[in-house]
């Protein structure tokens, strides 16, 4: 089992806010449901790891470049040695990327919209579900994000994601969110993530938010049972490292979309994770 990815991926489920098991659900078919993607960050508070740095106008957020916070001492004064950890490593992550092509108003907002566009026209069951303009109401919010990790170092991990945040049908309408995680095994020094205008960033955001996309619609149009897995799945979804934790639902086509348990054996409904392929 990969190391990094598997740190990487209990990160991501603290970060993913509270997780629950409860059923989660998409508004019903044929409710006239419309997509808008967003370009706001994602909380700093509850969404990102403590002590990240967030790029000022842009959709990446950068980790793992200090691990103040993670020491046994941070904590030994309570509040302020946590405060004055969390501060360290927001400055240790932002001096990361402070020479980068990478630290500029980089946002996927007008990417996903159209991803998730030529997604719901390829895939479309439901045909009351719409795409709006980004950054419009409306009864599912999708923000798109990125975070760098330089736990790995020299090495690099870029992780890209989609938060999609709508009234859960199955929960009486309350508010809920869920989010989508690419998850691949490819790692690089900072200077080749960047380079030519940051090109191989760029190709990498590109795909990965191109299979999301798909995932979100299959989900919106209630066409995921993260409750029924595959064995056939179950054996073909794997990275090249062999790494495997996770739990493999049916899905059509080749995409390997996959789910954590609780010790229990209860599926974390909020986070999904899609494996490159």
């Amino acid at each position: 089992m990969n190391k990094i990815l598997l740190l990487l991926t209990t990160s991501v489920v603290i970060l993913s806010g509270c997780s629950t098991t409860k059923s989660i659900k998409y508004p019903t078919a044929g409710s006239r449901s419309t997509i808008s993607v967003s370009s706001e960050q994602i909380s700093a508070m509850t969404e990102s790891g403590g002590g990240d740095y967030f790029i000022e106008g842009s959709q990446i957020t950068v980790g793992d470049a200090s691990n103040a916070l993670a020491s046994p001492t941070s904590g030994m004064f309570g509040l302020i040695g946590v405060g004055v950890a969390t501060a360290i490593d927001k400055k240790a992550n932002g001096s990361a990327v402070s020479k980068s092509n990478l630290k500029r108003a980089i946002k996927f907002d007008d990417l996903v919209n159209s991803k998730i566009t030529n997604a719901l026209q390829s895939y479309q069951i439901d045909s009351s579900l719409k795409v709006i303009s980004p950054n419009q109401p409306s009864e599912i919010k999708v923000v798109p994000y990125s975070r760098i990790s330089f736990r790995d170092k020299p090495n690099v991990y870029v992780a890209f994601a989609l938060k999609s945040q709508f009234k859960n049908s199955a929960d009486g309408n309350s508010s809920i969110k869920r989010f989508y995680h690419y998850v691949n095994n490819q790692k690089a020094p900072l200077s080749d993530w960047d380079a030519n205008n940051n090109e191989m960033f760029l190709k990498s955001a590109n795909i990965a938010f191109d299979t999301l996309s798909k995932v979100l619609v299959l989900d919106a149009q209630h066409q995921l049972n993260f409750e029924v897995f595959s064995e056939t799945k179950q054996k073909t979804c794997k990275l090249a490292n062999g790494f495997n934790s996770y739990y493999f639902i049916d899905a059509p086509d080749n995409l390997c979309i996959g789910v954590l348990k609780t010790t229990k054996g209860q599926v974390l409904q909020n986070t999904v994770f899609v494996l490159e392929q």
